[in-house]
């Protein structure tokens, strides 16, 4: 369950959010610890909380999904990972990723 929960996250997006970093190059603070640090947390609470996108659009197309012949071996649409779950998942992505922000 938890490699279908993984898989809904769809890490390989994550190398978009990536783009955060390029303020720390512009302004040569790239190898500041401090600054380092506060960014890859920045780009830690993006990834979660566009997962938790990922996880909620999943659920709303779940009918659709289902009755698509690729979409529908998606872990939601094909059952490995079950909408209570990702339900939880998806909230809790999207408050970790609000109050880290807030934070």
């Amino acid at each position: 369950m938890l490699k279908a929960l993984l898989k809904t996250m769809r890490p390989r997006q994550w190398t978009k959010n990536a783009f955060i970093f390029a303020a720390l190059v512009f302004d040569n603070k790239l190898f500041h610890l401090h600054d380092f640090l506060h960014t890859l947390a920045g780009f830690g609470l993006f990834c979660a909380i566009s997962s938790s996108v990922y996880i909620f659009n999943d659920l709303l197309d779940l009918e659709a999904d289902r009755q698509h012949p690729v979409k529908r071996n998606r872990p939601i649409a094909s059952g490995k990972l079950p909408t209570p779950v990702a339900i939880t998942a998806g909230i809790l992505l999207t408050f970790i990723a609000l109050a880290g922000g807030i934070y």
